[in-house]
C-alpha cells in the first residue's frame, strides 16, 4: 500500500473523473500528490491514460499485481519523496502529514485520545492505547 499526501480536492475530483472513465473499470489503484520545488505537479488533463496502462484485478487470478511488480512500484514510490518519513500509522484521526511532521496536534485531539463529533458539544473519547 502506498503512503503519501493528497488532499480531498483532488480525492474528489479522481472519483468523479473515474465515474466516467471506461479505462477505470475492473481496476484498483492508489492516488497520491506530487510535490515539486514550484508546489504540485499540474493535473492531466484525463486519468484515462495511466488507467489504461494498468491490468484487470482479475489478472493473476484475481490476486492483482505480482509481488515483484508491487515492490517496483513501491521502491519507484519512494524516490519521489526523498528524506520524507511517512508512516500511516503515526497518523492520529483528523491529524494531517504535515502536523505529524511538525509535531503538531491534530483537530480531534493526540493519537489514542481523540475526541470525535457526538451530539451538540458531547464529544466521544476514542479508545486509549498504550
Amino acid at each position: 500500500m502506498a503512503v503519501g499526501r493528497i488532499n480531498r480536492q483532488d480525492v474528489a475530483k479522481i472519483l468523479v473523473d473515474i465515474l466516467f472513465t471506461p479505462e477505470a473499470t475492473g481496476k484498483t489503484f492508489e492516488a497520491i500528490s506530487i510535490a515539486n520545488s514550484e508546489g504540485y505537479y499540474p493535473p492531466s488533463p484525463s486519468i484515462g491514460p495511466a488507467l489504461s496502462r494498468l491490468e484487470l484485478d482479475v489478472v493473476n487470478d484475481g490476486r492483482g499485481p505480482s509481488e515483484e511488480v508491487v515492490r517496483a512500484t513501491y521502491a519507484i514510490m519512494q524516490q519521489l519523496l526523498p528524506g520524507e518519513k511517512q508512516d500511516a500509522s503515526q497518523l492520529a484521526m483528523g491529524q494531517t502529514f504535515e502536523q505529524l511532521d511538525k509535531g503538531e496536534t491534530g483537530r480531534l485531539g493526540k493519537k489514542g485520545e481523540e475526541v470525535v463529533g457526538g451530539y451538540g458539544d458531547v464529544g466521544i473519547a476514542g479508545p486509549k492505547t498504550t
